[in-house]
């Protein structure tokens, strides 16, 4: 074969996927297992999103809503914007990629920080941009002064995560206003609000950036976590109309789909399921604080539905990870610069517990 591969997409290694739940049930025989890998919702999905599903589907054979005019008016009316200043996609990374498909060329520069997200730095390489990623902080947290510092005439688009996964730690309000106050208005900030349910119910003063007044901000939602539809794929982006028009030029036409659309739907319906997932996670984050103090387990307080783990090194690291996989707990051993760290995510009541367990007799 003589077709030359571009060199920017040569350079990125292949995501490698792991082996499937029942392989792995198969291959060690668990009796009972937990996992806490992913930062899924655990408690499951709302019943009113099933139904939107299973209604949806008599008309799969149709394309879906291009516009997603109902999603849209749904959102606008839960968010307080207009439509025009809302796009969907197939979760929130995919519009975290029409962003810098849309807005990307030529020289400029995807700033970000070190200890993100994994695939943000990929999504900016596939695009052919150059990617920055300047060092965390000493408190595992964005450096927001060192981005600041970094920003050049090729800088286009900085990311925050708010909160970061997967450290768990949170920017104020009055640091994200601060940073953007010193970052000049034809740089887009985008702020990537995942885990914005859970962060806001560990503290009610946790940033809105939806709320604050700068036209250079796209913030960035999901319906995969504490809505619990991660399978279906669907996220969205809120920011100025003329980004977002942007952003919807360089959108697949019929993206998210039909059944993505009513799945979003049916969640927004159910406020006592958020309520439910909300309260699992908050408890959940206290047991986990409580058992890890006792067991002497090092750990970063989190704004999201995970905590992050510390160990002496590595090889520490992957002598837990194997054990605890042994005992069918399912965590997420971390890459560099965080490569000494764990991440658990929180689950239901007994499958914290089964970590716990787990944990003990490994230590």
């Amino acid at each position: 074969m003589n077709i030359q591969i571009p060199d920017h997409i040569a350079a990125i290694k292949s995501y490698q996927p792991g082996k499937t739940i029942p392989q792995l049930r198969e291959e060690y025989g668990w009796d009972r297992v937990a996992i806490l890998w992913n930062n899924e919702n655990t408690l499951g999905y709302s019943p009113k999103s099933k139904q939107a599903v299973i209604d949806a589907y008599d008309t799969i054979n149709y394309y879906p809503d291009p516009a997603s005019v109902d999603l849209k008016k749904a959102l606008s009316k839960r968010l307080g914007k207009p439509e025009n200043q809302i796009v969907l996609g197939n979760g929130s990374e995919s519009v975290l990629m029409l962003a810098i498909r849309a807005l990307c060329s030529g020289e400029d520069e995807f700033l970000t920080s070190e200890g993100g997200f994994v695939i943000i730095y990929n999504w900016a390489r596939i695009n052919n941009v150059r990617c920055v990623a300047m060092p965390m902080t000493q408190g595992y947290g964005f450096d927001l002064e060192a981005i600041k510092s970094r920003i050049n005439r090729n800088t286009k688009v900085i990311y925050l995560a708010n909160c970061n996964n997967p450290t768990g730690t949170g920017i104020s309000k009055a640091e994200l206003d601060n940073f953007m106050q010193h970052v000049p208005d034809h740089i887009l900030v985008i702020v990537d609000e995942a885990y914005f349910e859970y962060s806001t119910a560990l503290d009610p003063e946790f940033p809105n950036s939806l709320e604050m007044d700068y036209p250079n901000i796209l913030t960035l939602r999901t319906f995969s976590k504490a809505y619990g539809i991660a399978g279906i794929r669907l996220g969205f982006g809120v920011g100025h109309e003329k980004i977002i028009e942007a952003m919807g030029k360089a959108k697949l036409t019929f993206e998210p789909t039909a059944l993505a659309q009513a799945a979003g739907m049916g969640a927004l319906n159910d406020d006592d399921f958020l309520k439910e997932t909300i309260d699992n996670n908050t408890s959940g984050l206290k047991y986990f604080y409580k058992e890890f103090d006792r067991l002497g387990v090092k750990y970063v307080p989190s704004y999201g539905n995970f905590v992050m783990t510390v160990w002496k090194d590595r090889d520490q690291v992957m002598h837990v990870f194997d054990a605890l996989m042994k005992r069918g707990v399912l965590v997420r051993p971390l890459y560099d610069p965080i490569a000494h760290c764990i991440r658990i995510s929180v689950g239901r009541p007994e499958e914290n517990e089964h970590c716990i367990e787990a944990l003990g007799e490994v230590l």
